[in-house]
Parts: structure tokens; sequence; C-alpha cells
């Protein structure tokens, strides 16, 4: 379904056909079962069964809820009888809670509805912590039920979840009503503003969202601090204002909270606008220039002096951020190519707890990938955090790693694009770290650091002239926190190249597709357009060409440039031989029978589709069409911005051309004429996978 979990489906073979019929998986007839499983994180070939997919919650962002397991935490609860979750066509979850009939009160006392959820409240954390991020349960969001509407069951004793929800719909309205317009309305702003009520009032409203303290310095969003999360501390900032001093906050930017990431910033903000000195607009490009090229300094000072003397044998390689795609093929490739005698696989721990070993594995299988090489004895897993004294490794650890690692792969990096630079600061602080691992090396030469980064970091760039294989100035990376902190990173590697023996190579990757096996990323821009194609009747045709390259090919080629000639200082990973946009939507309209509009014009229907959402939603008569809401209207402002530039030479989603000379120097993979373009076989197989996967669903 596009987060690790799958639709149980039995397909026809030479032995037995299903007696009913629902479904095609590849031109092959099956019956759909609609039981949801997931994998064993450690037992290739067993599965568990969480749910039913009619149970999941299409929330408002295009994110699913899998109500299942997180409601069975809850009914460990002494206090709780039974549970439902809600939220299908909101932008949060909520959940509908029935007592016990000992623990039984009248719901609409608001101290023992309060006192209810403060004895409960233990069970809902433990809820959290298992919950993904846009599951995760406010407490402001737990109903409880009524003795004169008790649950209801089915004759094998399942809860009618449907006719409970509909039965409670007009609680769960008001509800959601309710947290809308008073968001934290008990945290009372101060009688007077000045600096010091500013910080002990937004100090009150962050903590109220953290279950943690938070440094006044803290970068919020270092802390965990999600969408949800900032949305209600803007929400109840901005209610304080309006009350307080009769404010007009309308025209306050909506992404406040991540321009001003910790408390203290937030406060000197809150001020001014309750001062009504500004109007919370953007801040200018100049401004955003000056603090990139700041931080570029601050992290390119001082640098270790390289002594080495060691003569390194073999390929010994450290590779950040395995779990996601370009990371797990890497993995896949290095492990597999017999000139590396050792891979370190090296990434955070999760928050759930979860092993690396189990996260790598179901994520290797959620790509169609085997996981058996994770025994391969060559591989050691590290989970640590780049910004910690010795990586958080035991001091053993990291002076091995220090000791024998020949090559750098970093590829970790936090891939949110509300944020601000000064939230990937501990990602920037990560590369420097890496540089120094490497100057301090008793290798000879020092360890060569491949990072990976984005071809977002010249997204500016407007002419239609090539973008060299080079760096770049600035002004090219504003847009948004991450492709800021990408650039920084690229400077400060830039600026050692410059003063020390390490020989870096930055790399802009491009557009990442999937291979022939068809496993792409289902929440991606491109997958979003596909989802959206049963829906809306028609596919996005455009004039420009698409140098996407396949994951497989991709994971050959960043082993390639491990063996760069020490003169290559920068590669963009884009395919060298791109093709037409249109040449992969004909494929895409034939597999729906939907037919090819303007890109303008898809625009159009997608936007009509939303409101159509929003008016239904707003009259609460039909739900279910929000159940079937698409990814897509969530990026709709970056469609209309493509929509602008599908006209012309230059590539989709409004990428620029991009040199590959010294990419096919550096990549004997690349270079090869006989590498194969994207064709219909690549777009059959991605639709096949996301078929598989529930994105349709």
């Amino acid at each position: 379904m596009g987060d690790n979990t799958f639709e149980l489906v039995v397909l026809a073979n030479e032995n037995s056909t299903p007696s009913v019929i629902n479904t095609k998986v590849d031109g092959v007839d099956g019956y759909a079962t609609s039981d949801l499983i997931a994998p064993h994180p450690t037992l290739a070939g067993y599965w568990k069964i969480l749910g039913r997919t009619d149970d999941q919650i299409m929330h408002s962002t295009g994110e699913k809820t899998n109500p299942g397991p997180l409601e069975n935490i809850l009914k460990q609860d002494p206090l709780v009888s039974d549970c439902l979750m809600f939220g299908r066509g909101r932008f949060q979850a909520g959940i509908l809670v029935e007592p016990k009939k000992e623990f039984a009160f009248d719901a609409s006392d608001k101290v023992l509805l309060a006192e209810f959820r403060n004895k409960i409240w233990p069970s809902v954390e433990k809820l959290n912590a298992y919950a993904p991020q846009h599951s995760r349960l406010f407490k402001e969001m737990i109903l409880v039920a009524k003795p004169s509407k008790p649950f209801t069951y089915t004759a094998k004793g399942s809860v009618r979840r449907g006719a409970i929800i509909k039965e409670y719909e007009d609680e769960i309205d008001a509800q959601y009503d309710a947290v809308e317009e008073s968001a934290q309305s008990n945290i009372q702003p101060p009688d007077h503003w000045d600096q010091q009520t500013a910080l002990v009032f937004t100090r009150s409203v962050v903590e109220k969202v953290f279950t943690v303290p938070v440094d006044d310095d803290g970068d919020i969003f270092e802390h965990g601090c999600d969408s949800l999360q900032a949305t209600w501390i803007r929400n109840t900032i901005l209610r304080a204002i309006r009350d307080s001093t009769k404010t007009n906050t309308r025209n306050v930017s909506s992404g406040f909270i991540y321009e001003y990431p910790t408390i203290s910033k937030l406060a000197s903000f809150v001020l001014t606008l309750a001062s009504g000195t500004v109007n919370g607009t953007t801040v200018d490009p100049a401004t955003i220039v000056q603090g990139m090229r700041a931080m570029v300094a601050k992290y390119s000072k001082d640098f270790p002096v390289h002594k080495g003397g060691v003569k390194s044998t073999g390929k010994v390689v450290l590779l950040t951020g395995t779990t996601g795609g370009l990371g797990c093929y890497g993995l896949q490739a290095l492990v597999a190519d017999p000139t590396v005698s050792r891979v370190y696989a090296f990434n955070r721990p999760a928050r759930s707890g979860e092993s690396l070993r189990e996260r790598q594995r179901a994520t290797l299988v959620d790509r169609g990938l085997d996981p058996s090489f994770l025994e391969s004895k060559k591989l050691v897993l590290l989970e640590g955090d780049l910004s910690a004294p010795a990586f958080g490794l035991s001091r053993d650890v990291y002076q091995e790693l220090g000791r024998s690692v020949t090559h750098i792969i970093h590829n970790a990096w936090r891939v949110d694009f509300k944020i601000s630079l000064a939230s990937f600061e501990s990602n920037v602080y990560g590369v420097r770290a890496l540089v120094n691992l490497a100057l301090e090396s008793p290798l000879s030469p020092p360890p060569k650091l491949l990072f990976t980064s984005s071809i977002g970091v010249v997204q500016n760039s407007q002419d239609d002239r090539t973008v060299s294989e080079k760096p770049v100035d600035a002004i090219l990376a504003i847009g948004n926190g991450y492709t800021q902190s990408k650039w920084v990173s690229e400077e400060i590697l830039y600026s050692a190249r410059a003063q020390t023996a390490l020989k870096p190579v930055v790399i802009r990757v491009g557009q990442l597709c999937g291979s022939l096996d068809g496993s792409w990323n289902a929440h991606e821009w491109f997958p979003s357009i596909v989802q959206s194609t049963p829906k809306l009747g028609c596919f996005p045709d455009d004039d420009q060409k698409a140098a996407w390259i396949p994951l497989d090919i991709s994971a050959k080629a960043l082993v390639d440039f491990l063996s760069a000639p020490d003169s290559i200082d920068t590669v963009h990973l884009v395919h060298p031989r791109p093709v037409s946009w249109h040449s992969l939507a004909v494929v895409a309209a034939q597999e729906f029978s939907v037919p090819l509009v303007s890109f303008k014009e898809w625009v159009a229907k997608l936007e009509q589709y939303a409101e159509a959402i929003v008016k239904e939603d707003d009259t609460g008569l039909d739900s279910r069409h929000t159940s079937q809401s698409i990814h897509a209207i969530e990026l709709i402002p970056s469609y209309k911005a493509m929509a602008q530039n599908s006209s012309g030479s230059g590539h989709a989603a409004g990428l620029p051309d991009l040199s590959v000379e010294k990419t096919s120097i550096a990549s004997p993979t690349l270079a090869d004429p006989s590498l194969p373009q994207l064709g219909p076989a690549h777009v059959k197989s991605w639709i096949a996978y996301w078929r598989r996967v529930g994105l349709f669903a």
C-alpha cells in the first residue's frame, strides 16, 4: 500500500483458479482478499495480517492510517472496552473510545472527560510511539462514546466500524470544528506583550505538543516536530494574537514556524506580530543567501591536517542512509562488488525502537529486492548520529571506521521541503564530521568522500544553457531549506578540496525512477500523477524531456563514482539519453484507457476535483468521496509551476538541462552507448508495482 503493507491477492495458476475473480495483476486473474498484511521483519516469506484494506483511513494529505494495530494497543488499557480511529478526508486522526461499563460517564461533562483522557494518556503515548507521525493522536482528538449510543457488533463479534462512525458523525464533525477554532485556547495570551511575556507564551505553546522539554534555542524540528504539530503551534499563536491585539493575521506567512524553528526565534517573531510591525512576509533572497554563506563559513574553518602514511588495500566503504531507494540499491550493489571487502551501513536509530536490521529487511522487501545479502559477512549495520560525538558509536567501533574506511558515500539526509535551512544544520554538521573522519584517517590518500546532493541546487537556472558540472551560485538553490542545505554542503566540500588533501565528489542526483522491477516510491510527484488518472479520467502531456534514471542503474553509477579521477569534483546523476515525456505519457494513458490533455488542463481538473472534495466534506453528506482523495492534491502548487514550464525545449517538471561530460568519464555504466533508455516496459512495470502496493485502492 506504499508503506510496506500489502493486500493479499490470490492469483490463478495451472493448478487452481479462485472461485471469485475481482482483479487482475499483470494480466493474471485473481481474488483480492482485502486483507492487509506486512512482511515479517526478519523471516523472509512470513507475513502478518494487520487488518482490512477497507478499514484504512485516507487523510486529506494522501497519507494512510492503518487503525487495527493502533486500536489494539489502546484496547489493552484497563479502562477501555473498545475504540475506533477516524479521520477519513481529514488532516489528522482522532479516536472514539468506549469505556468499560464500570468506568462509563457522561462525556459532555468536561471535567470528567479531561480526567478520563489523562488516565488513558499513557496508553495513547504507547500508541503514538508505534504510529507513523501522520497517525499520532492529540489528547483533544480523543472522543468518548455515550452510554446512550453504545458500540454495536457483527455476528462474528467484529465492531461495526462504518455504522458507528456514521452514528457519531455529528460529534466527530463538531470535534474537528472545535479543535480548528480553538487550537490550544487553554493557553491564554499575556495581558501585555514584551520580550519576556512573548517568550513565556511561546514556550508554553511549544511544550504543549512535546512530551520532552525543548531548549529555547533548540530546533523544534530536530526534536521531532511534524507538520501536524507545526500547524497546531501556528494556529494557537495566531489565535492569541487575534484575541489579544485584534490584529488581522490573514497575511501572515503560513510557514513562519519553519522560518523561526526555535522557541527564542519564534518568540521574537510573535512579539513583532503582536506589535504590528511586520505582516509575516517572506524573507528576501539576499537575506537567505547571506544565511547560506554564513553557514558555509561556519563549517569550512580549521580543517584537520591530513598526515596519512598507511597505504590502503582494497575498498572499505561507509554508506549512510541505506533504508531509502538509492540507499537500498546502492547497498546491494556494494555488497555484490568483489572489489569491496567491507561495507558499513550507517543509519540513525528509529524512534519506534525497531532495529536497523528489521528496518533494512522490510525496506528491501518493499523494494522487491532479495534481503538475503544482509547475511553477508562483509556487511556491518551501524546505528548512530553523525552530529553526536564519535557518531554515537562506541569508541572501538568509531576508531575501527577511522582506521579502515577507504571510501565514504554520504547519502543520508532529511527529506522535508517545509523546514528552513536552520533546521538542517545538524545534517550540515554531519557533512563536516565526515570530512573530519576522512582527514584524520591514517590512510594515504585519505578516504574518498562522495556526497549525494540534488539537482534542486540549480533549480533557479533561468536560461536554456546546459548546467555544467561545477559549483554554482547560491541564488540558484533558493526555494526551500532542503536545497539550500544541499548547496551549503556542496560548498563545504569544495572548500575542503581547495584547502586539504581531500578529493570529494559532489553527486547531484536527478529524478530517480523505478527500474524494470517497477519499484518506485508511491508518494512521489510522478506516481501521484499516475494515481490521479482513474479519478480524473485523463493524463497530462508535455513537450519536454525526461532524463529520469532507474534506481538499479543509479546504484551501479554510484559504485563507479568510487573510482572517479581525483580531478572530477562534480557529477550529475541523470540519464545521459533522455526521452520525451510524451513517449511515457502515451503508455500511461493507454494503461488506463484515458485521453492525453495538456498539463494546464490536467492541473485545472485536479483543482476541480480538490474543490469538490472540500465541498462534500463541508456538507458532511458523503464522506465516502473524501476517502478517494488523491496524493496529487497536496502537490497542486508544484504542478501549477510545472504547467507554466510545460512547453519548450527544457526538461519536464521545470528541471534544467544538465551536462554529463564529467559524469560519463567517472561512470562507465552511464558512458555505455548501449545503456537502455526509458520505454514502455518501464512505465508498465511502474504501474504494475503501484497496483501491487495498493496505490489505486
